[in-house]
């Protein structure tokens, strides 16, 4: 997994299936072979969290990873916390 580059207070989401573990492509349609993009930047957390929350609203079967720039987890967004 190519980990993109942040700045300090930008922060990384990436989708998965909730029951396979499986990444989604960044627009969350697909899962990700490989190929494209799997994670979408954002520069704020506030922003990075709506992002997550409205994701796992619409399709509660997907998580959301919210990363920092040191590429640490910091939350994990799911329809049923």
């Amino acid at each position: 997994m190519k980990f993109p580059s942040l700045r300090a207070g930008q922060f990384a989401v990436v989708q998965a299936e909730i029951e396979t573990g499986i990444i989604l492509t960044s627009d969350g349609l697909n899962r990700h072979l490989g190929v494209g993009e799997m994670f979408r930047v954002f520069d704020s957390l506030n922003s990075a969290l709506e992002f997550a929350r409205s994701v796992v609203h619409i399709r509660p079967r997907v998580e959301c990873g919210i990363y920092d720039s040191g590429q640490n987890q910091i939350h994990r967004v799911t329809a049923h916390p």
